[in-house]
């Protein structure tokens, strides 16, 4: 009975898609994260229970007598990125699935409803735009004011040291940050919410919420979130590819992109980056706008020596924040277009 309600609920998801996908990203557009019950949104719960997880994990692997330190973080750090993605997926899926069984043997078309509504709902919380959109805003704003205070307000959204940045570093981070995001908060949840509704979106959360807790390459997390990071890395593959696609392809009715320019820097410097994923955003973005960006960027106190990506055309202005935002929504709300006409397509075809 299960394994027909899930072929049942897998048919529902499929035929509905088209109309679910949209409200996911028109919710998070207007109301983005909602204050009230941030305590409760999926990715505060997923940082509270890696903490947990972490804590408990280092505790029982502390000091097997048969193995060296990196093999024992390198073990409890991919058991908890296993446990933590697991149960991001079982919760949502065991809940909209009872909530259809219950619904369909009684008839009750309001529970089926109900459970729609819901997917949507947990669908939207996966999405990171109007907050990506947000926190942009918010350095530009405070860049444009003083340097100080941009240092300040990208500190909020970056993982490297700020206190150094003079006005161009600040800008240049912040606009690195929204064209790697792009991918990580718009387009890999929203693929996977199409292809499993919001388990699946969940489920890629999990793997990106671990990526920027247990993934930095220092003494604490060199080997536990070696595991982590390479999920994240597997997770992100094709969204990475496909959100640069469309974001040259959406930049082609804005005068202010140069869409040429950024498939030449694409092709060119999309594998400049420690990470298979990030250069691949980043290079069109610095493309499209005419700017370099990366270079040398300290964590920690330590500089980490890293490849330029772009063409140094002009200098960065905060204007450009703007502009990659505007990338960002242009290029996501097109693929989310895209998504739902081939969805309704192949239903119709169906």
């Amino acid at each position: 009975m299960i394994l027909s309600s899930v072929r049942l609920l897998f048919a529902l998801h499929l035929s509905t898609i088209a109309f679910r996908l949209p409200a996911v990203f028109l919710l998070d557009s207007i109301f983005g994260e909602i204050p009230a019950i941030s305590s409760f949104h999926p990715v505060v719960l997923m940082g509270r229970l890696v903490r947990a997880l972490e804590g408990a994990l280092r505790r029982v692997f502390r000091c097997p007598p048969c193995s060296s330190r990196i093999v024992r973080e390198r073990v409890s750090g991919a058991v908890l990125a296993v446990s933590v993605s697991a149960v991001s997926f079982i919760v949502p899926a065991a809940v909209l699935l009872s909530a259809f069984i219950v619904g369909t043997r009684a008839g009750s078309l309001p529970l089926l409803v109900i459970l729609l509504l819901l997917d949507v709902f947990w669908g939207y919380q996966s999405v990171a735009a109007r907050c990506l959109r947000d926190e942009a805003e918010n350095v530009r704003r405070a860049v444009s004011s003083s340097v100080g205070e941009g240092r300040s307000a990208v500190s909020r959204i970056v993982g490297r040291d700020t206190a150094c940045l003079d006005k161009s570093g600040v800008v240049r981070a912040c606009v690195e940050t929204v064209a790697e995001n792009t991918t990580d908060g718009v387009f890999a949840p929203l693929l996977f919410y199409a292809l499993g509704g919001a388990p699946l979106a969940l489920f890629y959360k999990a793997v990106n919420t671990m990526d920027s807790m247990i993934a930095y390459k220092n003494e604490r997390y060199a080997f536990f979130g070696t595991f982590a990071a390479r999920m994240d890395d597997a997770a992100n593959f094709v969204p990475a590819r496909i959100a640069a696609l469309f974001m040259i392809v959406s930049s082609v009715p804005f005068r202010f992109f140069g869409t040429a320019r950024a498939v030449r820097i694409f092709f060119r410097d999309r594998y400049r980056h420690a990470s298979p994923n990030s250069a691949q955003t980043e290079s069109v973005i610095a493309g499209l706008l005419g700017v370099r960006l990366a270079g040398d960027a300290s964590y920690e106190g330590k500089v980490e020596r890293k490849p330029f990506i772009g063409d140094d055309v002009r200098a960065v202005v905060p204007h450009d924040i703007t502009l990659a935002v505007v990338s960002m929504y242009a290029s996501s709300s097109l693929f989310c277009a895209a998504l739902s006409a081939l969805s309704f397509f192949l239903e119709f075809r169906r």
